[in-house]
């Protein structure tokens, strides 16, 4: 883990037409960590990672990769530059295969190693090598989920954004996924930003954290702390 900035947010504003969300948020994400953005729904975390990814353009403030101004690029050359997000929802192509999925998560490369990157995607996820002909749609939840970061993957991100990727499904599932972004950080050095509303895990997870309420950044630190923060135990925690 480096000490070293790779992403940076400085005082980014977004939103959707009138409507701002993001209200000067500032954090950054240092090479191979992992860092989780915990809030209330509606505080504006998915936001900050679609701004991210250039799909909500930000009005105001500075996004620097690396210390590359990417405040203004479209989407695909973010990706271009090593970011990759596997969304809310999935987001899947439902009528195409596994295959399929996992080919299009390459459509920017060039190289030809693709073969041997979606054969490692089902080392991870052994369940997709078994689904392989299956289209996406049919897939059960935990599927689709391990799907869509697998689809992620296949960019060869830096910097993979993983948006709720526990929502919905059983905690055995949501265990096996954690373990596998736990992994790929630990033997991959894949740097990883997640938004997850099971703020237990995520803080169990990450390396450090960011509290985002009502589009401000409340509170940050080593996820350690903060999981044991009066504040966070009682309004995110249960406790």
């Amino acid at each position: 883990m480096s000490d070293a900035a790779m992403l940076r947010l400085e005082e980014v504003h977004s939103g959707y037409g009138p409507l701002e969300v993001l209200h000067g948020v500032s954090l950054e994400i240092r090479h191979g960590e992992i860092v989780t953005l915990i809030g209330a729904n509606g505080a504006g975390k998915t936001t900050t990672l679609n701004t991210v990814c250039g799909l909500v353009p930000a009005t105001r403030g500075t996004i620097l990769l690396d210390g590359e101004d990417i405040t203004r690029l479209q989407p695909y050359e973010i990706v271009a530059r090593g970011v990759a997000q596997s969304p809310e929802g999935r987001r899947l192509f439902p009528d195409m295969t596994v295959l399929e999925n996992l080919e299009m998560g390459a459509y920017l490369r060039r190289d030809g190693d693709v073969p041997a990157d979606i054969e490692h995607m089902y080392e991870l996820f052994p369940i997709l090598a078994d689904r392989r002909a299956q289209r996406a749609g049919s897939l059960s939840g935990g599927e689709q989920q391990m799907l869509a970061i697998a689809r992620a993957l296949m960019a060869r991100p830096r910097l993979l954004l993983l948006d709720e990727p526990s929502l919905g499904l059983a905690p055995l599932i949501c265990r096996q996924i954690f373990d596998t972004v736990a992994k790929l950080n630990a033997d991959e050095g894949v740097t990883v930003f997640i938004v997850e509303q099971n703020a237990h895990a995520a803080l169990d997870l990450a390396h450090r954290a960011y509290v985002l309420e009502t589009g401000d950044v409340l509170m940050s630190g080593a996820a350690s702390a903060l999981r044991e923060d009066p504040r966070v135990r009682a309004a995110y925690l249960g406790e």
